[in-house]
């Protein structure tokens, strides 16, 4: 934290937003729409942060394409499925504000951008609670046209997590996405990448950034945020790094949407419950809005929760700072022929749930042993499984590579991987015989509409088949998530609160860097992104608005 009276300014705008990803852009379109001269900031030197590498979804109830496809939601269903998913940890007014403006926000975005998004078809994750449904209530960018951004599409972080010009919705209706890449119409595929289309978070991201460009936002990439800068408890700018030199930005407003903390190692031994080894992110994730608001006396939220995950990594695979690249085991551990398992060899989850909750499994602490139970794991599957569908980066055509770790027989896999081979082989003989029947007494998998539709719809299960079929593969699991979700406290309009519950003039936030509204849990696809947006357009048209007020 650094006083006014003691900075020397650089520069003077009225809005500044810290970070690139889908919050930070909608904050910043908000706010130039308000008539606030808006400056984002990005630690990267390409924009569009995590929502970049993402599926792109964002799960926002009764939206236009939500309704046209399976009606209205009643709102006082929708917040009761979130005050439940949410473990009691958000207040109602925050609930409410979003499932009120969610519809808002998603019809400005279609009315002011060049984005329009299209129904998702991707099951929400509890749609057995009252609010949740089958058919879900997350929606989609449609393919972004790269060549309305000309030169400037190289601004834009590139998604290697799905690097295909395609949607979540085409994925789903195309039989699912581990099935995707092997029914895909490839040539169609070729032809979209060599006319500059885009899809996935790269399309939420452009449509955004093409937009900002229009009202005159600035941008500087490779530009770190470091320290607010305070007078009379407001905060009047900040200070970063700006092509290598310090600078000194004064501002009537700050906007934080700089991300999570995943990366930090000590902010996440310090305040995760439990391991998360994997991060899915962006490496540049390392809590920085979090460590500027907790200096000035920022209330703090939901730190002990992320986006949990399982998650693998492909060897040699990173990102451009040489931070493992790590990916989410989506289908791999969904699909007919698969199952999850610990170094003993035995199950210990559904593995066909959601990934958020399936990942706090990797948190169970054993007291004796004095180590975590299901650390390490690994995805099992057999041959039947390997010649139909994707795994990791791997294609059914395609010979093994060197990673991906077989055996002949289960106790080979089970001695090459140093799992217990007696376990592993009860595990999976059990697992076989419920199989064969189409059920799992132990977990339940395939009892919810969200694991059917994750599954494989042509299988004679989608979920379940025995594995009996040689040779046997394993994947390593890692406790990964997508980004953790705790950090600044703000009110249902974006404005941080210090420890008394008192506004911070000046300071706005949103992103996985707040106390999010989805509290411990998860509602479906995109209940990541969706508040997201929203909230950073509320925080960005409350920061533009006091920008504004003062000039």
């Amino acid at each position: 934290m650094r006083k006014a009276s003691a900075t020397d300014w650089d520069r003077s705008v009225d809005t500044v937003v810290v970070g690139s990803g889908g919050s930070g852009l909608t904050a910043a379109l908000a706010a130039a729409d308000a008539g606030a001269e808006t400056l984002v900031l990005e630690k990267a030197e390409v924009l569009g942060g995590t929502t970049a590498v993402s599926g792109g979804a964002v799960w926002i109830p009764n939206s236009r394409p939500v309704v046209e496809a399976i009606g209205e939601n009643p709102p006082e269903d929708v917040q009761n499925y979130i005050r439940q998913i949410a473990g009691g940890r958000v207040p109602d007014e925050m609930i409410r504000q979003f499932v009120e403006r969610g519809p808002k926000v998603v019809d400005r975005l279609e009315e002011e951008t060049p984005l329009e998004f299209a129904f998702a078809h991707y099951p929400d994750y509890h749609p057995q609670f009252r609010g949740g449904r089958d058919e879900g209530q997350s929606i989609v960018p449609k393919l972004y046209d790269g060549n309305r951004l000309g030169d400037r599409l190289d601004d834009v972080r590139d998604n290697p997590q799905t690097p295909i010009p395609t949607t979540i919705g085409e994925m789903m209706t195309s039989g699912g996405m581990a099935k995707f890449p092997v029914v895909a119409d490839w040539e169609e595929l070729a032809e979209r990448m060599e006319n500059n289309q885009i899809g996935t978070g790269q399309a939420l991201i452009a449509g955004l950034y093409e937009t900002c460009l229009d009202r005159g936002v600035d941008f500087e990439t490779d530009a770190p945020a470091e320290e607010l800068v305070v007078d009379d408890d407001a905060v009047v700018g900040l200070v970063a790094e700006v092509g290598g030199e310090e600078t000194a930005i004064e501002a009537e407003s700050v906007v934080i949407a700089a991300g999570g903390m995943e990366w930090d190692e000590e902010l996440c031994e310090h305040f995760l419950a439990g391991p998360m080894d994997a991060p899915t992110s962006v490496p540049q994730n390392e809590g920085d809005g979090i460590k500027m608001g907790m200096e000035i006396g920022a209330k703090l939220g939901n730190m002990n929760e992320a986006w949990w995950c399982p998650a693998g990594h492909v060897p040699g695979e990173s990102w451009e700072d040489g931070s493992p690249l790590n990916r989410i085991l989506l289908a791999e551990r969904t699909l007919p022929a698969t199952l999850m398992v610990n170094a003993d060899g035995e199950r210990f989850c559904n593995e066909s749930g959601n990934y958020v909750d399936l990942g706090k499994r990797f948190r169970i602490f054993d007291p004796h042993d004095y180590e975590y139970e299901n650390l390490p794991a690994y995805v099992i599957f057999d041959q039947s499984a390997r010649e139909r569908y994707a795994m990791l980066t791997v294609m059914p055509h395609q010979d093994d590579p060197e990673w991906l770790v077989s055996g002949e027989t289960l106790e080979e896999l089970a001695e090459k991987k140093g799992i217990d081979p007696q376990g592993l082989r009860e595990t999976v003989k059990r697992f076989n015989e419920h199989a064969r029947e189409g059920e799992d007494p132990d977990f339940h998998r395939g009892q919810s509409g969200h694991d059917r539709e994750t599954g494989d719809a042509d299988a004679d299960h989608p979920n379940l088949a025995p594995l009996n079929e040689p040779p046997f593969y394993a994947i390593d699991v890692q406790a990964g998530s997508l980004g953790t979700k705790g950090g600044l406290v703000t009110t249902p309009e974006g404005a941080v609160v210090d420890v008394n519950d008192e506004e911070i003039p000046g300071l706005y936030a949103a992103s996985n860097g707040t106390s999010h509204v989805m509290g411990i849990g998860y509602a479906g696809g995109g209940g990541t992104l969706g508040p997201n947006v929203v909230f950073g357009y509320l925080a960005g048209e409350s920061a533009a608005e006091r920008a504004t007020d003062i000039a």
